[in-house]
């Protein structure tokens, strides 16, 4: 045992100091660099001074909590109603509506803004046609358009969140509130709606932080209604070069945000959260026609709205088109044939980028929930707060951190593949560790201690025995890492360098410059590239969207 404790070890060493150099070094180093005066090179409070001072910056702060709380609360507006009736009563087709309610999640956000520009944007299909007919509609740019997408988009989590936490409650509780003479608004209000409050908070929490991190949608469609994530970039990208010591005030300032929320979420949710063992599950419920079909409308409505962008890009994808001018009707593959003949590098960097990452993910994430499950302890618990940490730095604070940090000195990797592939696995490998660790804590020490005793060693005894029993859970964690990698944009754009622009990369060009067919081309590729292998998830695993993540 005393080997396997060495090994172990060692291997513990080598991922704490892969941690420190990936995300709490580069980190360090712009708060540090916020403090520096980019003239002198003095320590300053110049730069969080400006801040405060300038409206303009204090605008873009509230400009990201305002439409971040707005799209939370819309998302809570849609998502328990959505929630409640999937869970609670029998609708039509109701297996089908639950899947594709999770799609949102793993489709790319600044997708779904383009699709919305094709339709409501100046030269848009709807626009036009509303116009035509003399009616004015809101425009789609600002924080209106902002969040109407983050709003489809997001409120999945809190439907799944909220179904997990009525699916969990007992029947006998609600029972016990019936026979005391409540009836059933006072028994969802004094024994439902308890129960899942933590669930909605947890939602809530999620979907706020998902927008306020967000940068491919403001920057899209916000024009100058500029929030911090898109003004954070800015001034990295104006300074690149030199002291990024604005960018890093702004940075700290989104970070401290992000944390906060995941420190909030972490220690005061679930120590709110209720655990209960449903072993009298609530009875779905059969109502008449009429509220039958109206429960239904609303929920396939909802999701057909969220979808239905998507569909959008696909169609545009194969339509003629001209710059910005989009003639629906006329059919052409002129799109993809410019994506796989004219400009097939952001394809082929796409997959390799992601491909490498996700790899790299999975032996990381396999070993770190090895420890994390079979080491308990101080040591295995800092390990989990430094492993997840990456979930609650937006995207373009570790790309600003990442691509500052490593720009000189004795490591150099800003303008290589390096760096991508780096910000992609250590911001991503949190979701292999979760479907990794799930499993492998059903997993019997005994099994590997037998091994070990016959004299196997213990590295070589995880490899062979405890390894296969692992594979559903590494195969999920793998494909939704893979997915959401392909998918990636905020890091990306901060990161990349013009050889190794990523299909991401080339659709907020495109879309930037107008050129709307070959942007949806490379949207639909992404699309179905995302789609497949959830897909096969599910055929051959029998997991879904909603259990992996």
């Amino acid at each position: 045992m005393r080997k396997s404790f060495q090994a172990w070890n060692i291997i513990l060493v080598a991922i704490f100091v892969i941690l420190f150099f990936a995300v709490l070094y580069p980190i360090l180093y712009i708060f540090k660099a916020s403090f520096v005066n980019p003239e002198t090179g003095a320590f300053s409070l110049k730069s969080y001074a400006t801040f405060l001072h300038y409206p303009y910056y204090l605008r873009c702060l509230r400009n990201s909590l305002f439409v971040s709380t707005l799209s939370t609360v819309l998302a809570l507006a849609i998502g328990i109603p959505f929630a409640f009736f999937l869970s609670r009563y029998k609708i039509p087709g109701k297996n089908l509506i639950r899947t594709l309610g999770t799609l949102p999640l793993i489709l790319p956000t600044f997708i779904g803004a383009e699709a919305w520009l094709i339709l409501l944007g100046r030269n848009g299909l709807f626009a036009k046609i509303f116009h035509g007919l003399g009616i004015e509609i809101p425009s789609i740019y600002g924080w209106k358009g902002i969040v109407l997408v983050f709003t489809l988009q997001f409120f999945p989590f809190v439907f799944l969140m909220v179904s997990a936490a009525l699916n969990a409650i007992d029947r006998s509780l609600e029972e016990a509130a019936t026979n005391l003479g409540a009836g059933r608004l006072r028994v969802f209000f004094t024994v439902t709606l308890p129960v899942v409050t933590p669930a909605i908070l947890s939602g809530a929490l999620v979907v706020f932080y998902l927008c306020i991190e967000n940068f491919g949608v403001p920057v899209l469609i916000g024009e100058d209604f500029r929030v911090l994530s898109v003004q954070a970039y800015n001034e990295f990208i104006s300074e690149l070069g030199g002291n990024p010591s604005m960018a890093g005030a702004l940075s700290m300032i989104l970070l401290a945000i992000t944390l906060g929320l995941t420190i909030f979420q972490k220690y005061w949710v679930e120590r709110k959260n209720y655990t209960m063992t449903s072993l009298n599950p609530l009875e779905v419920k059969r109502l008449q026609p009429l509220p039958t079909f109206l429960i239904w409308l609303f929920c396939a409505g909802v999701v057909f709205v969220a979808l239905f962008p998507f569909a959008v890009v696909i169609v545009s994808s194969i339509t003629k088109t001209q710059g910005p001018v989009m003639y629906f009707g006329q059919f052409s593959l002129e799109n993809f044939i410019r994506a796989f003949t004219i400009a097939p590098r952001p394809i082929f960097n796409s997959f390799f980028l992601a491909t490498t990452a996700t790899l790299i993910g999975i032996v990381f994430g396999i070993v770190v929930s090895y420890l994390l499950v079979r080491k308990r302890g101080a040591v295995s618990y800092l390990l989990d707060v430094l492993v997840m940490l990456p979930l609650a730095i937006a995207g373009t604070v570790q790309g600003i951190a990442l691509a500052a940090t490593y720009n000189k000195g004795i490591i150099v990797l800003t303008g290589t593949w390096m760096i991508l592939v780096l910000a992609y696995f250590i911001r991503k490998a949190p979701y292999s560790i979760k479907t990794t660790s799930s499993l492998l804590q059903q997993i019997d020490p005994s099994i590997e201690e037998a091994s070990i005793n016959l004299g196997v060693p213990p590295v070589r005894s995880f490899i062979r025995v405890i390894l296969p029993i692992m594979l559903p859970g590494i195969i999920a964690g793998a494909i939704i890492m893979w997915v959401t990698t392909l998918a990636e944009l905020s890091t990306t754009i901060v990161l990349y360098y013009g050889p190794w622009a990523t299909m991401t990369v080339e659709i907020f060009q495109r879309i930037g410059s107008g050129d709307f067919g070959p942007a949806s081309a490379y949207a639909t590729i992404l699309i179905i590239s995302v789609l497949i292998p959830l897909f096969i998830l599910n055929r051959f695993s029998g997991k879904d969207l909603a259990s992996s993540l």
